[in-house]
């Protein structure tokens, strides 16, 4: 069970890179090897993503097992812990999927002002304001300087 525990996050990882990877080579019309094509930027990341999780998984499957401090236990992670991954990790799902009935600005601005609300704990004024600062920012930069056409 220490050993699942412990190489869980390289699987994991070599498994969304591969689905990332064939789903790179399945879009239609472009080569793999052109660095103009669709494929080739999530390609390239699939391919370094696999190779962070062999390493990840080789790393893991070495360390030794050794009795923990109590200063170690400390750093672990709790269930409270794991709990805000996995429940952050689905609230990132439902930004995605919101993409598709939402505008770009206000998914992606109710997206920051939650995320850091989770992950920082700021003050309400002082999150609302580097949210919208920030999506207005990207917005402006990606739509008006590099002719980007946001969803």
């Amino acid at each position: 069970m220490l050993t699942l525990r412990r190489t869980l996050p390289g699987m994991v990882m070599i498994i969304v890179s591969l689905v990332i990877l064939y789903q790179s080579l399945l879009i239609q019309g472009t080569e793999q090897l052109n660095p103009a094509g669709g494929g080739f930027l999530p390609g390239i990341i699939a391919i370094v993503l696999i190779i962070c999780g062999i390493v990840t998984l080789i790393n893991d499957l070495k360390k030794q097992v050794v009795e923990k401090t109590d200063e170690q236990k400390e750093q672990a992670f709790s269930k409270s812990d794991y709990f805000l991954i996995f429940s952050y990790f689905i609230f990132i799902v439902f930004y995605v999927l919101s993409l598709s009935f939402l505008p770009f600005l206000i998914s992606t601005t109710l997206f920051l002002i939650i995320s850091i609300f989770l992950l920082k704990g700021i003050k309400w004024y002082t999150n609302v304001i580097v949210s919208i600062v920030t999506v207005t920012i990207i917005y402006f930069l990606f739509s008006q300087l590099f002719n980007i056409v946001f969803p």
